[in-house]
């Protein structure tokens, strides 16, 4: 072998050598790096699971309370100003006289009414399962800095149960002799929150005010509630009523008159006649 081409061989032998352990370094770093990687990602879970799904159940119940009200509220209340005949809603009661003694709900527009109040709140409730919302992850952390910062988190509303409308009545005094009566529509609809890594059901309760019937009695002369307190909003008092103080010789009056009258009328009987030993002077 010339003695150029043994050098030249012996150079590259070398040089395979000092690459070897190179790429053992380098693939221990990428191991290192990736195990520290999982690491971390498994202590970031962790954290998340026992720190913040608390705070990101308590967020998004309070978003999809607010979501689901609003659009609620806004569905029925635009149905309702449609199609609902209020003056066939209530029947009144009158006396003899012509007067107001009550009212009652028309049963047939009561149903009427809750059987549509039903459809349209499931419908609102299958719209709100197709849009799920998003609440950022700084807001989990209290912090107002990193409230906008950080992934969003995705919660979803899934109805979870029936839908339950009732039709009721809220008496209100508004004065001595008026009652403010408001009718609304109590609604009550099982969802629900869906968070990764965490559901809990949740129950939407609202009411939305259809009606408002005012009913104006009789002015009475003193008006107290049973606790012996005015009502109204700036009712006065009423007069006290005490009974006069009666003076003692008034209740022995009869007597002592009586007493005068039997003396007064002995007195003549008494001085007409002479008194005893002495005699009578003939005139």
């Amino acid at each position: 072998m010339p003695r150029g081409e043994g050098g030249r061989a012996v150079y590259q032998q070398n040089r395979w050598k000092s690459r070897t352990p190179r790429k053992k370094s380098r693939r221990r770093i990428i191991f290192v790096v990736l195990l520290l990687i999982m690491l971390f990602s498994m202590q970031s879970f962790i954290y998340l699971d026992k720190n913040l799904k608390r705070p990101l159940m308590n967020l998004a119940q309070i978003r999809v309370k607010q979501i689901a009200t609003q659009a609620i509220n806004s569905a029925i209340t635009d149905r309702i100003n449609e199609g609902t005949n209020f003056d066939k809603l209530i029947e009144w009661k009158y006396d003899n006289q012509g007067k107001i003694t009550g009212f009652m709900l028309n049963y047939a527009e009561h149903m009427r009414i809750t059987s549509q109040t039903i459809g349209k709140v499931q419908g609102v409730l299958a719209d709100l399962q197709q849009m799920p919302e998003h609440i950022p992850l700084g807001q989990a952390l209290d912090s107002p800095i990193l409230a906008s910062f950080g992934p969003d988190i995705p919660v979803r509303l899934v109805p979870a149960g029936a839908v339950k409308v009732e039709l009721d009545t809220r008496p209100q005094n508004i004065g001595i002799n008026m009652i403010l009566v408001e009718v609304y529509i109590r609604i009550l609809a099982e969802v629900t929150i869906i968070i990764p890594f965490d559901s809990k059901p949740e129950l939407v309760e609202t009411n939305v005010p259809i009606s408002y019937l005012l009913v104006v009695g009789d002015t009475p002369m003193y008006y107290m509630d049973n606790k012996g307190n005015p009502v109204g909003q700036s009712g006065p008092l009423p007069p006290g009523v005490t009974l006069p103080n009666l003076p003692a010789n008034i209740s022995g009056a009869g007597k002592t008159g009586g007493a005068d009258a039997a003396k007064a009328g002995a007195e003549p009987a008494s001085s007409g006649a002479p008194p005893q030993g002495e005699a009578a002077t003939p005139h």
